[in-house]
C-alpha cells in the first residue's frame, strides 16, 4: 500500500499517529487504510485536533481504549474521504448502541485494532452488502491451547494443518476470519453470534483464501447465504482479514446503515 500524509502537522499528532498507508486491495475491491499509532502520546485535545467527534462512552473509557478508538476512526476518516458518496458529506463515523461504527449513507464499512496499528476498510453500498475487517497478533501458544476448542472445532484446526499452518497461524487465522465475518453480517441480523454459528472449511493458501460456512439453522434464521469468502494477509506476526461481498436477493434485507 502506498503511504498518505495525515492531514494535521501538529507536534502532537505527530507523536501519535505513525505511518499511514492507503490502497485499494485488488482482491476485494474495497479500500483500506492503516496507521499506526502510539498510545503513548495520545491525550485527549487529539480528538478536536484531528477533527473526530470524542462519544460519550469512549470518553468514560480508559485512556489506551480512547486512543485505540480514535486511530480507527481517524483511519476510517482518511478512508471516507475516497469514496463519492460522501467526499462533501460529514467524514464521522458514529457509535451504535452496541459500539458498533455507524456510517455514513451509501457506505459500508469495517474497524479493527490491535496493539500500536489501525485499520479500516471501506465500500459504496452500490458494490457491497457487507463489509467486516479484524486484525490480530499470532496468539501464544499457551492461549491456543486454552481457547482452542472454543474457536475452532478439530476438523477446521486439521484443514489449516493440513496445509502446513503451525497451530498459532492456524487458530489466529480461524479467530480472525470469524472476527470479520460477525462484523461484516452484525448491521444485518443484530445478533451477537459466536464462533459456533461459523465453520472454516475450505483453504486456497495460494489464494489466501478461507471459506467460512454458517450453520444451516442460523443462515435460515435470518435468511442469510451460508457460504462466504474471507481474504487473509499473512504477516510476520499477524493476520489480517477481510470479508465482503453482496447477499442474494439483497432487497429483503434491511441492513442498519
Amino acid at each position: 500500500m502506498q503511504a498518505v500524509n495525515a492531514t494535521k502537522e501538529s507536534g502532537a499528532e505527530r507523536h501519535f499517529i505513525g505511518k499511514v498507508q492507503s490502497a485499494v486491495d485488488p482482491r476485494t475491491g474495497v479500500r483500506q487504510v492503516s496507521c499506526e499509532f502510539d498510545s503513548a502520546g495520545y491525550q485527549p485535545t487529539l480528538y478536536p485536533q484531528l477533527g473526530i467527534a470524542l462519544p460519550e462512552p469512549i470518553a468514560r473509557s480508559l485512556p489506551k481504549r480512547q486512543a485505540g478508538f480514535l486511530a480507527g476512526r481517524y483511519a476510517a476518516a482518511l478512508a471516507l474521504q475516497h469514496l463519492a458518496p460522501v467526499r462533501n458529506q460529514d467524514l464521522q463515523v458514529g457509535i451504535g448502541e452496541q459500539r458498533n461504527p455507524l456510517w455514513p449513507s451509501g457506505v459500508v464499512g469495517s474497524i479493527s485494532h490491535v496493539g500500536s496499528v489501525a485499520v479500516c476498510a471501506v465500500s459504496r453500498r452500490l458494490d457491497m452488502d457487507y463489509l467486516g475487517i479484524d486484525v490480530e497478533v499470532l496468539i501464544p501458544t499457551r492461549v491456543c491451547r486454552e481457547i482452542a476448542t472454543i474457536v475452532a472445532t478439530r476438523r477446521e484446526r486439521e484443514l489449516l494443518s493440513d496445509q502446513g499452518l503451525s497451530e498459532r497461524v492456524a487458530l489466529t487465522l480461524i479467530y480472525s476470519a470469524k472476527e470479520s465475518l460477525f462484523k461484516a453480517l452484525y448491521p444485518s441480523v443484530r445478533d451477537y453470534f459466536g464462533f459456533e454459528v461459523a465453520e472454516a472449511v475450505e483453504l486456497r493458501l495460494e489464494e489466501q483464501s478461507l471459506v467460512l460456512r454458517l450453520t444451516e439453522r442460523f443462515a435460515d434464521k435470518h435468511k442469510l447465504p451460508r457460504d462466504y469468502q474471507c481474504q487473509f494477509t499473512l504477516g510476520e506476526h499477524w493476520i489480517q482479514s477481510v470479508t465482503c461481498g453482496k447477499f442474494p436477493g439483497r432487497a429483503n434485507l434491511k441492513a442498519v446503515v
